[in-house]
Order: structure tokens, then sequence, then C-alpha cells
């Protein structure tokens, strides 16, 4: 295909079948490419090839693809690499620790039962029958323990907004975790915050204390680990409707550390893509997220935004420039052909 005596690059005819679609994914360098439309610009027959690959390609990109109804949200290679950076979290931790505490570790033995029971249905469903009995043991036990058990008893937060920014502030560590007390079939929230003197926080989802205590952790990423983080998302979620917490799960799109916390909180905003904030930060994770997984979360709900405001009036020029830019840019070819379908949602296709 190339001509020694001139570093030309010269395409035959027999070359035209394997190269054309890497033509039209625009996979060609700059010569390869130039070379190509100049040999159809003077061979009908490979122009014509070239056509019919062109209209195949954009009706197979106008269609849902069988592959997206078993993965529709187009997660699962995100999810092995959040799972990838999590172990390496996890054995940075490790390593920092002396032998005995890894042994020890709460995280690693929370990391270790978190994927346990995710990847085994039946053994979480037994697991949380045990959770759920312990839960209700404890809470009794909770209420008739005597009120002093030493100077350094924990303190626990009630209903009203007690928690203070010294107790916030304090905390280098957390768990969460959902209680149903006994006799109750509403769940509620425990938030335990570590500290010299440990703050116990007990209510419902949307309790101050509970999403003040759990946008503290989103916002600290760098005290609390990935699965605690993670865990604030599965309460906060709940409360997204409150612009509070809304604020905090745009800030964990922009800036957690971990891919599959971003993502979380990406699957947290559902329902509130057209909050001008919202949208803002959909288009500055497509356009300047790392992590292939997060921008297909980006441009999924982008996506399913844009239909729903498909003919209602004339396309935001900055979601146009994006799109623009992410079909012909990113380096993932889902996110290209997604901002395509957007592009022709919004009639500039």
């Amino acid at each position: 295909m190339t001509d020694d005596s001139n570093n030309a690059v010269n395409i035959r005819c027999e070359e035209i079948e394997s190269l054309a679609i890497l033509y039209m994914c625009d996979e060609l360098d700059s010569a390869a490419r130039s070379a190509l439309e100049s040999h159809a610009a003077q061979c009908p027959a490979c122009a014509a090839f070239l056509s019919r690959e062109g209209h195949l390609r954009h009706a197979i990109a106008s269609h849902d693809q069988p592959a997206d109804s078993l993965d529709r949200s187009g997660l699962l290679l995100a999810q092995c690499r959040s799972q990838f950076a999590e172990s390496i979290d996890d054995l940075q931790s490790k390593a920092s620790q002396p032998g005995w505490r890894a042994i020890f570790s709460p995280v690693a033995w929370w990391t270790v039962l978190r994927d346990t029971l995710v990847y085994h249905p039946a053994m979480s469903m037994a697991a949380l029958m045990v959770a759920s009995f312990l839960a209700g043991v404890a809470g009794q036990r909770l209420r008739v323990a005597p009120a002093t058990v030493s100077a350094r008893a924990a303190v626990t937060v009630s209903a009203a907004p007690k928690l203070t920014d010294q107790q916030l502030q304090s905390a280098g560590s957390a768990n969460i975790a959902w209680v149903t007390p006994s006799g109750s079939r509403t769940p509620t929230v425990q938030v335990q915050l570590m500290s010299p003197t440990p703050t116990n926080i007990v209510g419902a989802p949307n309790d101050a204390d509970i999403e003040r205590a759990l946008t503290f952790v989103l916002q600290n990423g760098e005290r609390f680990d990935p699965g605690v983080r993670l865990d604030s998302l599965d309460v906060l979620r709940a409360s997204a409707a409150d612009p509070e917490v809304r604020r905090a799960l745009c800030a964990a799109c922009r800036a957690d550390r971990n891919p599959g916390v971003r993502m979380k909180a990406l699957e947290s905003l559902e329902g509130f893509e057209q909050d001008p904030a919202v949208r803002q930060t959909l288009l500055d994770v497509l356009q300047g997220d790392s992590n292939a997984g997060v921008r297909v979360e980006a441009i999924n709900l982008l996506v399913n935004s844009l239909r729903l405001e498909a003919g209602s009036g004339p396309a935001d020029p900055q979601t146009l420039g994006v799109l623009r830019d992410r079909l012909r840019n990113d380096p993932n070819n889902y996110v290209r052909l997604q901002s395509a379908a957007a592009l022709r949602e919004l009639g500039e296709q």
C-alpha cells in the first residue's frame, strides 16, 4: 500500500474492503484517509463500495443494538474497571499498615464481605436475614443499656439537628448501615463517625443530620473508604430532590478519585437531568472524565434527557459543542455513537 520511492500512500482496489470500516470509524491516519478518498474519486467501483458501507453503518447506528438490551447502561466494562480501581486502593491502604492491622482492619473485612455478597445472591439473602435479626436484638439491648458506660462512650444523635462541625471534622472513618428497629417495618439509617469520641447518628434517610453526615463523607473522600462513599450514595439517592444533596452528588461526579463512586453519583442524579446544575455536570463529565465507563453513564443520561426535550426549542450551543467534540474525538466508540444519536435527536445530523 506504500510506495517506498516517494513515501506516498497508494491504495489498491483489493484493499478497499478492509480499509472501508476503518475509514467509516475515522480510525485511519490523515495520509491513508486522503489516499483512500483520492482513489475513490478516480474509481467508481470503490466509490460505490464506500457509499454502501457508509449507508450500512448509518443504518446500524440509528437502531438499538441487540447487545444494548442485555446491558442497556453499558456499564459492564466500567464496573470491572471500578472493581479493579477499588482493589488497587485496598492494596495501597494495606501496604501502608502493619501486617496485623491489615488482618484485623474492619475496612478489609467489609471489602471481602461486600464482594462475596455481590457475587453470591443466595448467600446475600441469608446474610440479610441474619443481619436483620441481629440488628433487632442489638436495638433492644441499646435501649436498655446504661446511660453512661465510660468517659469515651459513643454520643448518639437523635432526629433533631444536633450534629456539630467539631464532630464531623474529628471523624477519621465511618460506618453506614440500614437498621430496622424491633417492632417496626420502617428501616432507618445508622451512621457511625469514628473519632476519639465516636458519634452514632440514627434516623430516616432524609433526616437533616443523616444527610449532613453523608454529604460530608462525599465531600471529604480522602478520609473515607470508597465502600463508605458508595454506601453514602445508596442513602442519598432517595434525597436527590434536595438541592443541597444534588450539589454534593454533582461534586462527587466531578471530583471523587474513584470511578465507581463517580459513576454511582451520576446514577443518583437520574431524573434530574434537566436541572441546569445537573446538565452542566453531565457535560463536564462527558468532556473531561478519563474513565470510559463514567463517560458512558453521562452520555446515557444526557441522551435520555434530550429525547424528552426534542422539539421544545433550539438546542443549547454548549451542549451541541460538547456532543460534536465527543463525536469526533472520544476514544470510546459507544460514546461517539451515542453522541451522534443525540445530535440526530436535536436535528443536527
